[in-house]
């Protein structure tokens, strides 16, 4: 990456740098950057685990309410008027994201992420996009 982007990411559960380097690409509306992160979390199982995380993080905290049980999927938490804006492969990732208390300390995205291996191209680039698009949802 021959440049930076200096603006200010708010996505505290996403911690991979090259996550987070294609977050402040997709504020930036850097083509060149986006295209580069995106190959590169497609490619590299825990770059996609870092937001994949964050993902989960985000949406639980504005899904769940005081009734909420765990361990729960992700999927089991949503509103349905919020399932129905997720693309289906990102509902399968959303029902295969285990979260195992409350707090979030412990969420088990290992058999979303070996469904997304298992995805065509197209789809896995669908989720992204969808986790992407979650993550900066807020971000100025």
């Amino acid at each position: 990456m021959a440049h930076r982007h200096p603006s200010r990411l708010n996505a505290e559960h996403v911690a991979h740098p090259s996550a987070r380097r294609l977050l402040k690409a997709e504020l930036a509306n850097c083509a060149e950057c986006r295209a580069s992160g995106d190959a590169e979390a497609l490619r590299h199982p825990d770059v996609l685990d870092s937001l994949l995380r964050g993902f989960v993080l985000k949406r639980a905290a504005q899904w769940r309410d005081r009734h909420s049980r765990y361990p729960t999927a992700l999927y089991d938490l949503a509103p349905p008027a919020e399932l129905r804006l997720l693309s289906a492969p990102t509902r399968e990732a959303a029902r295969l994201c285990v979260i195992g208390s409350r707090s979030g300390d412990r969420v088990d995205t290992t058999a979303a992420l070996d469904e997304l291996e298992a995805m065509t191209a197209a789809e896995r680039r669908r989720v992204l996009d969808d986790i992407i698009d979650a993550l900066l949802e807020g971000e100025g």
